[in-house]
This record gives structure tokens, sequence and C-alpha cells, in this order.
């Protein structure tokens, strides 16, 4: 089945954008419009690049992965950025990590590129999404993760107990990633295709489940989900600006069929009362039975995760697009209130809290 659960997330952004250094942080939950500040060292100075089963996936100063549970401070380590094949670090004098070398492509031929710790700039090193086949709280880090990295998006997998990512595709540009139930990895090209990854102990096998679909990639996001009878959904997003990036037009696809020769996308116009949170995160669908309070039927709740809004003074005066679609109604309007959209530092996420009274106590 999906990833879903009865606890509707919350959006987890720094309360303060001003001070990304010392800023606190705001649970913010859209069911009942009430937000919840705290201050935890565990989440100071980093980057949100995940969450799931109620941890977060974060990158420390040197962009390096950790999952942290927000609700009791542990945390694990995920190899390190150093192990993806295309990077290199740069040391200073005295041995410390200033800056990163990086090749933008995998040619062989290619040089590497110095990139240093701007938001920006590391953008064409570090992870940017980070997913884990099972509950790191029952699983006893028998894990398997799997990441995207790097400006163009390619796929890392790192096995459990095996301190180092292995690169998987290098020809394929990812939209977004998604472990199903059985561990089970599906992928979603820029091109609409879907790539299954079989993980075994010793080796991967990555077969196409459906065929590219579309070629018009420009000006949008996609996303994975499944919606609570373990369909997979593609969820497009397109952006327009005017006087900054925002959501235009949102389609879903449900993928039908039962093999890749019969599989064949149809566009979806209702989520049989189901709601659907993407992004940085995991996806996360509740059923129609869970949604309570504020959370409306039929909607997709979207986090933003434009890298270039956390750069200088001039693009953090601009809000992120933090934004529910009705398909019943086919309207956009923003999720949250504005003082939440304009926390461009760190990425917002959502976050399902699996013991949500006892953080909020």
């Amino acid at each position: 089945m999906a990833y879903i659960g009865t606890h509707a997330p919350f959006l987890l952004t720094a309360c303060n954008h001003h001070d990304k250094e010392n800023s606190g942080f705001t649970l913010y939950s859209i069911s009942n419009k009430i937000h919840h500040e705290f201050d935890d060292p565990f989440l100071h100075k980093k980057l949100f690049v995940g969450s799931q089963y109620g941890w977060v996936t974060v990158l420390g100063l040197h962009c390096e992965p950790t999952f942290l549970n927000p609700l009791t401070g542990e945390s694990i380590p995920l190899p390190s950025i150093t192990t993806i094949p295309r990077v290199r670090p740069n040391h200073s004098v005295n041995g410390d990590i200033v800056s990163y070398f990086c090749r933008t492509t995998y040619r062989p031929e290619s040089r590497f590129e110095d990139h240093a710790f701007d938001h920006c700039l590391i953008s064409e090193v570090t992870l940017k999404k980070v997913l884990i086949s099972s509950n790191p709280s029952t699983s006893s880090n028998n894990f398997f993760a799997a990441a995207l990295v790097g400006y163009d998006s390619k796929l890392v997998v790192a096995r459990p107990g095996v301190s180092r990512w292995n690169l998987l595709q290098e020809e394929n540009w990812y939209m977004d990633i998604k472990f199903c139930h059985d561990r089970k990895l599906i992928c979603l090209t820029d091109e609409g295709a879907i790539h299954e990854v079989q993980l075994k102990d010793d080796d991967f096998v990555i077969t196409e489940m459906a065929a590219p679909f579309f070629k018009d990639n420009t000006d949008l996001n996609m996303y994975l989900a499944e919606d609570c009878a373990g369909s997979i959904l593609v969820i497009i997003r397109r952006y327009e600006f005017i006087t900054r990036l925002e959501t235009s037009d949102v389609k879903v696809f449900r993928l039908t069929g039962g093999c890749r020769k019969e599989n064949k996308w149809e566009r979806v116009k209702s989520l049989d009362g189901q709601a659907i949170f993407v992004g940085t995160n995991a996806s996360i669908s509740l059923s129609k039975q869970d949604i309570c309070g504020d959370i409306k039927e039929d909607t997709i709740y979207f986090t933003d995760e434009w890298w270039s809004l956390m750069g200088g003074d001039e693009q953090r005066i601009s809000p992120r697009d933090i934004c529910a679609y009705n398909l019943i109604s086919n309207s956009i309007k923003p999720c949250c209130p504005y003082e939440h959209r304009q926390c461009t530092w760190p990425l917002p996420v959502w976050i399902q809290l699996l013991s949500p009274n006892q953080f909020l106590t």
C-alpha cells in the first residue's frame, strides 16, 4: 500500500527567514490552522532534503546527509557525498573541507569544477532528495536509501550497512523517486517514463514500467504518488512567471494495466476524496476517512523546491509557492499564511509526525 497515515502532515519551516544562522522553526497545521514554534538544535544550520516516517533528511554544513528524528533527536548518518563518483572534496591547508570539485556530466573527459558552499552553486553537487525503503525507527537501519543528486538529478542508491552511494543511471534525468510497499523503488523521468528498480543485497535491476508519454517538460515539476488503492500517480505542476514563479496548472495521471505492454496513462479528474501532499518529502496520501479540519478532499498540497530562493536578499523577498490545487474546482490558492511562505531557507517540507501530540505538548 501507499505511504498513508492517519495523521495529517505539518508544514515544517524556519520561522525567522531573516536570520538563517539562528532561526527557530515552525510546524504549521493546515487542518486546524495553528502553528507551533520551537527551537530544535538538531535542525540548526541544516537543509531539508527529505521527510518520511516522521524523520527529516538533512544536509549539514558540508552537505553531508543525515536522518534526524525531531521528536527524539536520534540521528542516523548516511554515506558521504564524497562517495559519489562525480564528487571530490577540496581541502584547506588545515585539512578542512572548504568546497567540492564536481563533474557536471559523467563524461570521463569532462573536467572537475570547484563548487563552494553557496546554496545555489552547491545544487550542482549535492543530494536534492533522499528517501528510504522502511521506517528507521523499526528496521534497525536495515533499509535502502535512494537519492537524486546534482542539478541533473542522477539516481544513487545506498545498501544497508554499506557506507557509499552507488550510481545507478547516467543517462536519465529523474524528476522524482518513491519507495513502494515491497521496497520496490520507482523513478520518474523528465519525459514521464516510470522505471522500476529491484533492490537486492548484491545487485540492482532497472526495468521500464511505463514508456514516456510527453515531451514538453519545460517550466514544470513532476511528482510520484500513490492513491489509497496503491495505483501510481504522476502529478504535473506547471509554472508561470508574473512577478515571481507561481503554479499555473496541475494535471494528474494514473498508471493502469497489469504489465508493461498493457500499461497506459489515464487523466485523473478526482482523487475519490483523498488528499495528497508532495514536495521534497516522500509523497503522503490521506484517505477520505482520515481527512479532518480544513484539509480539503480531492486536493493536492505542494511545497516549493526552488533552490534559487535560498540565495541573496533579492530572491528572499519573494514568498515561496506553497499552494493547494483542487481537482474538482480546478482552483489553485496558497495553503498557509504569508509569513510561512516567506521562510525561504531552508526548503520547506511536509512532515507526518507519527506521534504529533507528543511533540506539540
